[in-house]
């Protein structure tokens, strides 16, 4: 890797480390549906005009055509649920500790990968499960004990986790030769419009508040849009094909790191020693879970993990 693919790296970890800050910021003033709206149909159209300058074969309406139904199923799994979760999450759970909940994604790729597609498991992936899975547990214990986070709030992150890791391995399944940015476009669309008439009938509830829609409150907005998502994916896609999955995969690790400094930095949430040691045994284990993992096939497009088709 070069030093213009370590700024790369850091970059993305930083973008979606914010995406919780923003979360944080927004969800309890405009409510999840609003936000996960925005955050899809704004990502979609920083992604349009790139899928359309680049994109060679096939095209998006093509795709859409022939794989309506997948990429509806991929949508429910990728964002639609997801975006949802994180958001309501967001009402009760710290950017840091959502964040960290996050770097369990991998770990449900592992069991996913195991249970779905029979991949094999050595004895030093399933000791990597366990111990990522028991660190999600003793972190999670530790802060419904000590009153910071309540366990449903914790279970949408973990259910969010599980769709991102779901919708990887369906795609390598249904999507062979689609590029990824079709897909991510696409699923992002889909999504945003399936949201849209929710969103709008939550709209008066919002402008009645109007007061609470604070600069920090729309920053918040556009940033999960423009940057979280849009920018931030196109960033990992491009990433990918410099570098390969299984090092871009690697941002996983930093972005608890800029999850719990942004959360510090502009939330004033504190960072105690017990996430420090849950982020060290979730990251460890999900190092381990993933030594000797098949790696994608260069055939199937799973979204945000393969290179952009030029």
């Amino acid at each position: 890797m070069h030093l213009k693919d370590h700024l790369s790296l850091l970059l993305l970890a930083a973008l979606w480390g914010a995406s919780f800050l923003f979360l944080r910021q927004a969800a309890p003033v405009v409510g999840p549906v609003i936000v996960a709206t925005v955050r899809t149909l704004g990502g979609a159209l920083v992604l349009l005009p790139l899928l359309m300058l680049r994109q060679s074969a096939p095209r998006p309406l093509s795709v859409l055509k022939q794989q309506g139904w997948t990429l509806a199923g991929v949508a429910l799994t990728s964002t639609l649920l997801p975006f949802l979760f994180l958001s309501q999450a967001a009402l009760s759970l710290s950017a840091g500790l959502m964040s960290i909940l996050n770097a369990s994604t991998p770990l449900w790729g592992a069991a996913i990968g195991w249970v779905w597609t029979r991949e094999p498991l050595g004895r030093r992936r399933l000791l990597g499960l366990a111990t990522g899975f028991a660190g999600v547990v003793l972190l999670s214990a530790e802060r419904l004990h000590g009153g910071h986070a309540s366990g449903l709030a914790i279970l949408f992150v973990l259910l969010a986790t599980f769709c991102y890791a779901l919708s990887v391995h369906t795609i390598q399944r249904k999507l062979h030769g689609v590029p990824s940015l079709t897909i991510t476009t696409l699923t992002l669309g889909i999504t945003g419009m399936a949201l849209l008439p929710a969103c709008l009938g939550g709209l008066p509830a919002t402008a009645g508040a109007g007061h609470d829609l604070s600069l920090t409150v729309w920053i918040a907005l556009g940033g999960l849009a423009v940057l979280c998502t849009g920018f931030a994916y196109d960033l990992f896609n491009r990433l990918i094909a410099r570098v390969g999955a299984s090092r871009a995969i690697s941002v996983t690790f930093l972005i608890p790191v800029f999850g719990m400094l942004w959360g510090t930095l502009f939330l004033g949430e504190t960072v105690s020693a017990s996430m420090l040691l849950g982020t060290a045994v979730i990251l460890a284990g999900t190092l381990l879970s993933n030594q000797g993992a098949v790696p994608v096939s260069r055939t199937a497009r799973p979204i945000h993990f393969e290179e952009e088709t030029r």
